[in-house]
């Protein structure tokens, strides 16, 4: 095979795994956090916003998803917003 074509299609594989991670550790973290306001903010919701934020600037560095995406809510912010308007 050509090696640009070689090198393209390792560099696609590349981008695709990352773009599915991004999705898959996003995803985990908005699970969890529809249960904050029942369990409150805890070391596991931590970890998985961690890892959301850490996958997130790694999309975004690679031009996976645009700059102008909000970010990740955090954990503190989601569990006060529990109780705004009570």
């Amino acid at each position: 095979m050509n090696q640009r074509l070689v090198a393209g299609l390792a560099l696609l594989l590349l981008m695709a795994s990352g773009a599915a991670a991004f999705e898959d550790e996003l995803k985990a973290y908005h699970q969890a956090l529809a249960r904050v306001c029942i369990a409150g903010v805890t070391r596991e919701l931590e970890r998985l916003y961690q890892a959301a934020l850490r996958a997130v600037e790694a999309a975004q560095s690679a031009g996976q998803i645009p700059r102008s995406f909000a970010g990740v809510r955090s954990p503190e912010r989601a569990y006060l917003d529990c109780f705004q308007g009570r």
